[in-house]
């Protein structure tokens, strides 16, 4: 009788092949890493900051590259990143508009800390104007039990007056800013209509002519409105335009005061969920990431707190991260802020691996086509490979995403840059050359 070995030789040659494969796979892994290391540690522009960077791959949760990855940064609008995560941990696909209920033909209504009310950007979605002009002529807006400070922890007095650092309040109208634009025949438009008689142009090819606070030298300013201390005297001067828009007469209640104690809420939804969070993400929309913060804050818990919103993330959701942030608000506006490139990457890997890959690149600027990165980090073959959030203030510069290799392979990726002196444009220029390095490897 003979013996046939061939399959145990096939099967051995096979293994042996496949082993060989996974080493010289796994070399070239090591080797690429220390390149990409190298790069970074010896970058002539990174040596001039304080610089942070991490590179994993997300498939196998393996660090590639990691400089400083351990350390604290002051993230600015990567900020918006753990937002992002929030509001997809918490929230449906429609933010939640407007609550309220109906007594006698009386409407009742309260904020959600919905951004999108009025808003110029969010036209279409409307919905609550509808219903507020429904009913009878009294509205009563009913007050929620906690009051919202209206500027954020570490905020910069510099940045009080301008648009990108409106303030927050349970229900923000004309995303609380004043916007003027000049139209085609040389005449301007103030949005919202009501501050029209208190910015007027000087003449037809004029500046505006500012006269009241309300306004100031430029083109979106931030405004007072409906804020939310019991005491501001801004709750009055809010009931004009807020009437004039509905036109009906508003009046503030305190929780415990009207017919709704024992009863349940009704949601009125909004605009949809990715494209409020698309403006968050593509603008840097500051004004945006607060509000919806204090969103899901109201989904999740019933009242419109930031701190008790992030406390349960980092408690609840965000419990593996490596370095626990100091994670103060929705926006990235504050200085208080801190975080590592290790923690970000973490939250972009679980980003990963719970959300559909191309609904989460969507969410994401895409270098050279759109947001804040549109005009860097451009395909060579005219493909976006890159997909990151930029985060930027004084002596800062952030990039934290996700790279497309040619290879069709998938990266995280967190540069965190600290403490340089001026322009940001070289940082931008390195991390575009190295980033340019990893899509070809």
């Amino acid at each position: 009788m003979r013996l046939s070995f061939l399959p145990s030789i096939t099967l051995a040659t096979a293994g042996a092949l496949l082993l060989a494969s996974c080493t010289t796979s796994r070399h070239a892994e090591r080797r690429f890493s220390r390149k990409i290391q190298k790069e970074v540690k010896n970058s002539p522009v990174f040596s001039r900051a304080f610089t942070g960077f991490t590179l994993l791959d997300p498939e196998t949760g393996r660090t590639l590259a990691d400089v400083n990855g351990d350390k604290y940064f002051t993230p600015a609008s990567n900020t918006k990143i753990l937002t992002l995560a929030t509001c997809l941990e918490v929230l449906g696909d429609s933010v939640p508009g407007v609550e309220y209920q109906i007594h006698d033909g009386f409407i009742y209504f309260r904020g959600t800390g919905d951004p999108t009310f009025l808003h110029a950007k969010f036209q279409n979605w409307q919905s609550a104007i509808s219903l507020l002009r429904s009913g009878k002529d009294t509205l009563f807006y009913i007050l929620r039990d906690l009051p919202i400070p209206r500027f954020g922890p570490g905020w910069a007095w510099d940045d009080y007056n301008e648009y990108y650092q409106a303030e927050r309040s349970q229900m923000p109208t004309y995303g609380n800013t004043v916007t003027i634009k000049k139209g085609n025949n040389n005449r301007y438009s103030v949005y919202p209509s009501y501050f029209t008689e208190y910015c007027l142009p000087l003449n037809d090819a004029g500046a505006p002519r500012i006269s009241r606070g309300e306004c100031d030298n430029g083109w979106s300013f931030r405004v007072d409105t409906l804020t939310d201390s019991l005491v501001s005297p801004t709750l009055t001067y809010a009931t004009p335009y807020l009437e004039d828009t509905l036109g009906k007469t508003v009046i503030f209640r305190m929780p415990w005061e009207g017919p709704f104690l024992n009863s349940e809420w009704n949601t009125l939804y909004s605009a949809p969920f990715d494209t409020v969070l698309r403006r968050m993400m593509y603008q840097s929309d500051n004004f945006i990431a607060e509000q919806m913060l204090l969103v899901c804050a109201g989904q999740k818990f019933d009242i419109l707190q930031q701190d008790t919103m992030i406390k349960w993330m980092l408690d609840s959701v965000l419990t593996s991260l490596p370095q626990r942030p100091r994670w103060v608000d929705g926006s990235g506006l504050s200085r208080y802020n801190l975080i590592s490139p290790r923690d970000l990457a973490q939250v972009l890997v679980k980003l990963w691996r719970e959300q559909p890959r191309d609904r989460l690149l969507s969410l994401f600027p895409a270098g050279g086509v759109n947001g804040t990165v549109s005009d860097w980090y451009r395909g060579k073959n005219g493909k976006p490979y890159v997909f990151a959030k930029t985060g930027g203030m004084s002596g800062v510069h952030c990039l934290s995403g996700y790279v497309v290799t040619e290879r069709g392979k998938t990266l995280i990726f967190s540069f965190m840059h600290n403490n340089f002196v001026g322009s940001n444009r070289p940082w931008k220029q390195e991390m575009q050359r190295i980033l340019e390095v990893i899509w070809s490897n």
